[in-house]
């Protein structure tokens, strides 16, 4: 495993008592909810979600997600999620994240792929250069 990172976008999630498994520690499953949620805060704040009254005709779907898990988390900690856009392409691009426990260790880190889709034809499609602009400028 390469030495985690801390990325420059971030935000805060509340270990909740019920993501906890029956051996006391954040089922494995929930970090990937953790993983969403700070993508689609990450996408909002670039403005990349429109409102839900006016649905987009494309946006990112995923792909191919994978996690190290790297340490055990409990309830009540608060964990930094942190993403940053790691590559664009044509159709897709990927992000990774650390996520990090109160003590500043590393207990997750993970990456995530996702493809530009059109929902009315269903199927990928170019990222408009809107959003690859903004993607670069958030890249740098």
């Amino acid at each position: 495993m390469s030495k985690p990172e801390k990325y420059p976008y971030s935000v805060q999630q509340k270990v909740a008592w019920g993501d906890m498994d029956a051996f006391g520690h954040v089922n494995n499953v929930v970090y990937a909810r953790y993983f969403e949620t700070a993508r689609a805060s990450y996408f909002d704040d670039m403005g990349l979600w429109e409102s839900p009254q006016k649905p987009m005709e494309g946006g990112p779907v995923l792909t191919h997600i994978e996690m190290d898990y790297r340490k055990q988390v409990r309830f009540p900690e608060t964990i930094d999620i942190s993403v940053k856009l790691e590559s664009v392409k044509n159709r897709s691009f990927s992000i990774v994240c650390s996520m990090w426990n109160q003590a500043g260790e590393c207990v997750l880190t993970g990456k995530a792929e996702l493809l530009w889709f059109n929902f009315s034809t269903g199927k990928p499609a170019a990222i408009p250069d809107a959003y690859k602009e903004q993607f670069f400028q958030q890249n740098k």
